[in-house]
């Protein structure tokens, strides 16, 4: 089959949506597929074609990044000109699904559109713009796609955007080989001076919505014996830095924000309890969450749609309530001091990613939508 998948970034831009097409890419073309990622050429200094892990990369023509959203006007162009049996857009940033779609209104092509996310831009001038998008342009966006896929049925219930649509329900993946229990992770845990320590594990962007600051209020409710260990880079990283410092546990985080994707997993292994508090519906199903339990480490993550419905509350994990340090702390307290516990739901969460996040789980569920959607076009 001949696979054309749509991301407004991809490689070397890193981010979840990026992760979940690479992974997919790399899985499909493994499986014999013909597979062309297309993306925006972002950096200048980017080639326009490569080849990269059994698949093609086209970058089309940009005007530029606004507002974290590729201008990228060149995509359906693009699109027109490469044969495809299907087309599967990745959305947010939203200009791309709108430029691939009108693109292709006149083709029989099968288009798929994954939502991984309600658009939020910040600031004044970006809440106009995204409203002005959601009226004008992501309505008829949706109604030229074939079908719809979400991560997770709660996030889809609770979109007004998605409201009232047909959608498909298939999730992330995560890599089962590369995220796993068992790393060596001795040396690194020497050389960030955690031996004696109970880790809390974090990994992801720093942003507002990530909720690394509640971390840190809770982090300072929890005894002196456990650390934070952060991983990850981004623009809140300079007032965490002084909002650990405000509270009394600068020497008790570790900021890691210049972590490779190949060591992530090793940093990974070094915690004891991994923790997601994100806080508002930018997070439509939280990757890292199902890579830590792939890692065999139990979760306590926020009560959003979406990212709660990656595990089942009691068995793999923990949910707490949004915004409030002492419930994250409690959760947190309860598992460290229950290591038994702890282990088990590690276990449960390995087994639930085995059977539900595995890269050839998900994309055995894509290539069923695939063969569906060419079969009614």
């Amino acid at each position: 089959m001949r696979i054309v998948q749509v991301s407004p970034f991809f490689h070397p831009h890193a981010g979840g949506v990026e992760s979940h097409v690479r992974g997919l890419a790399g899985e499909f073309a493994r499986e014999g597929h013909d597979v062309t990622v297309v993306t925006s050429r972002y950096d200048r200094h980017l080639p326009v074609e490569e080849s990269f892990e059994g698949y093609r990369i086209r970058r089309s023509r940009t005007l530029g990044v606004a507002f974290n959203t590729p201008i990228d006007v060149g995509t359906g162009r693009l699109l027109r000109s490469l044969p495809a049996d299907i087309v599967h857009l990745h959305y947010p940033p939203p200009l791309t699904s709108y430029f691939a779609t009108r693109a292709l209104a006149a083709t029989r092509v099968p288009i798929c559109l994954t939502y991984h996310c309600d658009l939020f831009l910040g600031g004044l001038a970006g809440r106009a713009l995204a409203a002005l998008y959601q009226r004008a342009f992501l309505p008829p966006t949706l109604r030229r796609v074939n079908r719809i896929v979400v991560h997770t049925r709660s996030y889809g219930d609770t979109s007004a955007v998605l409201r009232g649509r047909t959608l498909s329900v298939i999730p992330s993946v995560v890599d089962l080989a590369r995220f796993r229990p068992g790393l060596d992770a001795s040396a690194l845990r020497g050389d960030l001076k955690l031996e004696g320590k109970r880790v809390l594990g974090f990994t992801g962007r720093l942003v507002p919505h990530k909720g690394v600051d509640v971390i840190l209020e809770a982090l300072s409710l929890l005894p002196k014996d456990v650390v934070l260990l952060v991983v990850g880079a981004g623009p809140r990283l300079p007032s965490l830095i002084g909002h650990a410092r405000r509270l009394g546990v600068e020497g008790r985080v570790r900021f890691c924000p210049a972590v490779s994707d190949d060591d992530l997993p090793r940093y990974l292994a070094l915690a004891d309890v991994f923790v997601f508090p994100s806080q508002n519906r930018l997070e439509g199903f939280g990757l890292v969450v199902a890579e830590a339990m792939a890692a065999g480490l139990p979760v306590v993550i926020a009560d959003m749609p979406g990212v709660r419905e990656v595990i089942e509350p009691g068995t793999e994990g923990l949910l707490t309530e949004p915004l409030l340090a002492p419930d994250l702390a409690e959760k947190v307290r309860s598992l460290l001091e229950r290591p038994e516990l702890a282990r088990t739901m590690g276990a449960a969460g390995r087994r639930r990613a085995e059977a539900r996040y595995g890269l050839a789980t998900v994309a055995r569920e894509l290539l069923t939508l695939y063969e569906a959607l060419r079969a009614t076009g």
